[in-house]
């Protein structure tokens, strides 16, 4: 379909490799990310003596059909520092929130109109119909008479952080992990659910050509996606059977 996209997991021995394959049959027009896995935290596959660095990442390379490829930006929480310290005024009420700039950037060389506001001139990024309506909803704020007016962006109207093609932030797969099932190949779904929610939409076809033990497939039945597991082995159907009788 025009709106899809397909994700290759791989380790980075292969990805170089992968990457001019997956160009020859998709075209390298359509190659929209290499994205960073940080799947361990322990150096797994580094015994003592070895000489290179602990290898703790995988790579996703991620292509899309076409500019109609479904997709939906995705968002993290805020960091904890980072908000006691952008964030650190309330009002009455408990709202956090932060001051930003109202200035218009460029000036007039840029079209931004000039008037007063709260006794300051200057060009604003806001016509003054706009601006009267965000003072009329408290949206501006003068910290002291004098000072230049600036916006109050509040918290919790805010998304979070865009997903970067860097995930180091979804939680390990070891053997102490609710989800773990002992099978060699398994992925935490955490990283599935990321996957599968940027680039469908409920009701939309997700398919795993080689599934494994299911993760994809729980994960898509999980966000009410259609889903097609495709798997050589009787113990990966059986396991997937059970896992989604579970």
């Amino acid at each position: 379909k025009e709106s899809g996209s397909i994700y290759l997991h791989c380790d980075p021995t292969a990805s170089h490799y992968l990457k001019l394959l997956m160009d020859g049959v998709f075209g390298a027009q359509c190659f929209r990310n290499e994205i960073v896995w940080k799947r361990s935290h322990a150096h797994s596959d580094s015994k003592q003596g070895a000489t290179h660095f602990g290898r703790i990442t995988d790579s996703l390379l991620f292509y899309s059909k076409s500019d109609k490829s479904r997709w939906n930006q995705l968002f993290i929480p805020y960091d904890e520092k980072y908000i006691d310290r952008d964030y650190r005024r309330t009002d009455p009420d408990g709202r956090r929130y932060r001051i930003g700039d109202l200035s218009g950037p460029g000036g007039a060389a840029k079209g931004n109109p000039f008037y007063e506001v709260m006794g300051v001139s200057r060009h604003w990024r806001y016509s003054k119909e706009k601006m009267q309506e965000l003072i009329k909803a408290g949206r501006v704020i003068q910290t002291r008479p004098g000072a230049v007016p600036q916006y109050k962006r509040y918290l919790d109207e805010m998304p979070g952080v865009p997903v970067q093609s860097l995930w180091d932030d979804l939680p390990v797969l070891n053997n102490r992990a609710k989800e773990t099932l002992g099978y060699p190949t398994q992925k935490p779904e955490a990283l599935l659910e990321r996957v599968i929610s940027a680039s469908s939409n409920e009701g939309d076809t997700v398919l795993d050509p080689f599934c494994g033990c299911g993760t994809t497939v729980q994960v898509a039945q999980k966000l009410n996606r259609r889903w097609i597991g495709i798997d050589i082995t009787h113990l990966a159907i059986g396991l997937i059977k059970t896992r989604l009788d579970d």
